[in-house]
């Protein structure tokens, strides 16, 4: 009977610490794909700049056309 109480105690503490183990790999993980994430979201704000200047200096060049 002592050796199942210490063997289930033993597995109840080795599930316990391999947990911790694995919440770390997929935070690193999951700030990683973060990261990519917010230089992407970075990237399309530039583009949306590059747009709306484009689109400005279009409607300049036609207002002017048209006075």
């Amino acid at each position: 009977m002592k050796l199942l109480i210490r063997v289930a105690a033993i597995l109840v503490l080795v599930s316990i610490s391999g947990c911790d183990k694995d919440d770390k790999q997929v935070k690193a993980a999951d700030t990683g794909l973060l990261k990519t994430q917010l230089e992407t979201l970075e990237q399309a704000k530039q583009v949306e700049q590059q747009v709306q200047d484009a689109a400005e200096q279009r409607r300049q060049k036609i207002e002017a056309g048209t006075q």
